[in-house]
């Protein structure tokens, strides 16, 4: 008889062969992930996107960056095209092209227009999950898939008719393919080369940025490439070189020659890259301490991963340097950084923030429940605190022309209609939808054969009041941020208040000459006495007031001076002098431009108007303001004013937080 083998548990062998096998439960449900549930939920995520991005696409109206591009895709020709549509511009003709071909294929019709750039942002939610997954893992990738599918940072530039979409789509392209070359444990084939060639490619046409990102991707893959592979990626680049050649004289004419790719911004502010990332995640205190805890979850349940540490660093250095080269030069030579410059190196920062996240941190049903808080909290916050679809799809160029229908209906021939913009085309392209036919835009001045002579100003605007003084009703609207003294003038001539409305950079107001029911009267008289200038007198009487009178959070300070003439007057201008109460000390000087100042004789208003910088606090200084008389012909002062506009959140409500 054969004994059993006793084993170190006290069962034999014998017996332990019938013995049922014992599952692992807890590994099958929450260590395996579920790749049908994965499934599921980048499908979800993708829908969010795009429900996010196409909701009434076709009345996301064009802002003034689109106007731009658009107007340089009306020629016929493929030289004028190149010389007047692209090189002008700054940015890689790729965006410009396509935009030069489609339109004629589909017209100006915004769902048309916008349609292949928020198409773009869709599938670069897709291309962030799979790289995601690439680097890390499905938990990875679904996390920043579903961040990047709530952020107003990618839904804004998707529904823009610009590079940046663009950019970003063939950028995680290129990174995907990247990867297969780099790191792939299958030898690329011929399509993967070919596929990482011609996005790479595909980055050099569309923005300078994309360009450096590209050019990055590539230079931290010779760091990792195994060299069995170095010739043929060493190829795939000069192949992207080679078909970047054609473009290489507008590359040099707008770098080197027009020597500019940006200088109409603010300098950046040293608190740019914390406000970068706010936004990024709408502003919201509870989307960020979402993302945050979600960030931190592997740590808090101490199931951190550390694999794949080369990608960690990789993803961050590229953001790193692109961030350091925009906000450099934005220092030192012109200022180039905005929001949109980190587009293309920001989705790997936000993939290594989740890359702590193994594979088996979470159950499939735990991560279904991430996914969810991403979206829904985004989602909420993007809706309600953001109030996204409200400021985007209700802009200046559009509701200034639906304001001015609006009180035509209402006011008939009482009232005329004027507008201040850097693009009058812009303007004119929605207000020419309306049947407002006493509207003039002030934007450049043309001779009767159509030749562009100047840009206009406001003696062009005080010379149209002027000629239209009968009319009682004023309806006034700007965008762009104009100079402030275009609406200090426009109250002056009419300064009872019936309605305002801001928009993003846009505002609209409906203006009375005389007292109306419901009005509010928005000039602050400093003076109403006379004052007599004779023949030859250039000085005249100065008022004075105390800033402490002014709100914490004004923006804008304009003075009116109203006079009578009765002989022409030339360089006529309103001063400001702003003085330090304690010591009576000269903290600015500024005044309206002489040759603004031209009046025929009649009854006029000048003004003159400073824009305060964000750090101005009114406490402590004083405002003195005169009118000074260049020309010194006779005319009489009648009333001194003064006007002023408080910060208005919505103006820059899409780049910046509401309250």
């Amino acid at each position: 008889m054969i004994c059993p083998v006793e084993t170190c548990h006290g069962a034999s062998l014998q017996n332990k062969q019938f013995m049922r096998p014992r599952k692992n439960h807890l590994r099958k449900t929450h260590n395996v992930p579920s790749k049908r549930m994965d499934y599921i939920l980048i499908g979800i995520i993708i829908l969010v996107a795009a429900v996010l991005r196409l909701w009434k696409l076709g009345q996301v109206p064009f802002m003034h960056d689109e106007f731009s591009a658009l107007l340089r895709t009306r020629f016929d020709n493929f030289h004028d095209f190149i010389q007047q549509g692209v090189m002008p511009d700054s940015h890689p003709i790729g965006v410009q092209l396509f935009l030069w071909g489609w339109v004629k294929l589909f017209g100006w019709s915004a769902f048309w227009v916008k349609l292949p750039f928020v198409l773009m942002g869709i599938a670069s939610i897709y291309l962030i999950y799979l790289i995601g997954r690439q680097w890390f893992n499905r938990k990875v990738g679904l996390f920043s898939a579903a961040f990047f599918a709530v952020s107003q940072f990618t839904i804004f530039y998707s529904q823009l008719a610009r590079p940046y979409s663009a950019g970003l789509f063939f950028i995680l392209l290129m990174a995907y393919f990247w990867y297969k070359v780099v790191f792939g444990t299958k030898k690329p084939s011929l399509g993967i080369y070919i596929g990482f060639a011609l996005s790479a490619w595909a980055c050099s046409l569309i923005q300078y940025f994309s360009i450096a990102q590209a050019g990055l991707i590539f230079l931290t893959g010779l760091f990792f490439l195994p060299k069995e592979r170095r010739k043929a990626y060493w190829l795939s680049g000069v192949a992207a070189v080679v078909l970047f050649a054609p473009t290489l004289p507008i590359f040099w004419q707008q770098l080197f020659v027009s020597g500019s790719i940006g200088g109409w911004l603010a300098a950046p502010k040293s608190t740019f890259l914390t406000d970068f990332i706010q936004y990024t995640m709408n502003y919201s205190m509870l989307f960020m301490f979402a993302t945050g805890i979600i960030i931190l979850l592997p740590l808090i349940l101490g199931k951190r991963t550390k694999q794949h540490q080369p990608l960690r660093w990789a993803g961050i250095a590229w953001f790193v340097i692109i961030f350091a080269i925009a906000f450099i030069y934005s220092l030192k030579r012109e200022p180039i950084i905005q929001h949109s410059t980190l587009i293309f190196s920001y989705p790997f920062v936000i993939i290594v923030a989740f890359s702590m996240f193994g594979s088996r941190t979470l159950s499939p049903w735990q991560t279904a429940l991430v996914v969810a808080a991403i979206l829904f909290v985004g989602t909420a916050s993007l809706v309600m605190e953001r109030r996204y679809y409200d400021l985007m799809y209700h802009q200046g160029f559009d509701q200034i022309a639906a304001e001015m229908q609006q009180d035509k209906d209402q006011y008939g021939d009482k009232i005329q209609f004027a507008t201040r913009t850097e693009i009058g085309e812009a303007a004119e392209f929605y207000q020419a939808k309306t049947d407002v036919d006493n509207r003039i835009v002030f934007n450049r001045i043309y001779n009767e054969e159509g030749d562009l002579v100047r840009e206009a100003e406001l003696g062009d605007f005080n010379r149209w009041l002027s000629e239209h003084h009968e009319t009682p009703m004023l309806g006034f609207g700007w965008t762009d941020y104009i100079n402030p003294i275009w609406e200090v003038t426009a109250v002056g001539n009419y300064p009872y208040l019936i309605e305002k409305k801001d928009w993003f950079t846009s505002r609209y107001l409906t203006l009375s000459k005389t007292p109306t029911e419901g009005a509010q009267y928005l000039l602050n008289e400093l003076s109403t006495d006379s004052c007599y200038y004779v023949e030859g007198q250039e000085w005249g009487q100065a008022c004075s007031f105390s800033c402490d009178s002014l709100p914490k959070d004004v923006e804008a300070l304009g003075v009116v001076v109203q006079f009578h003439n009765e002989v022409e007057a030339n360089q006529c201008v309103a001063v400001i002098e702003v003085h330090d109460t304690a010591t009576d000390s000269l903290l600015l000087w500024h005044s309206s431009l002489p040759e603004d100042g031209h009046f025929k004789p009649g009854d006029h208003a000048v003004a003159d108007a400073i824009l305060f910088s964000n750090d101005f606090t009114p406490e402590g200084k004083t405002v003195k303001a005169y009118l000074w008389n260049q020309s010194k012909k006779p005319l009489v002062v009648t009333k001194l004013s003064y006007y002023y506009t408080k910060k208005s959140p919505v103006l820059t409500g899409l780049y910046e937080p509401l309250n």
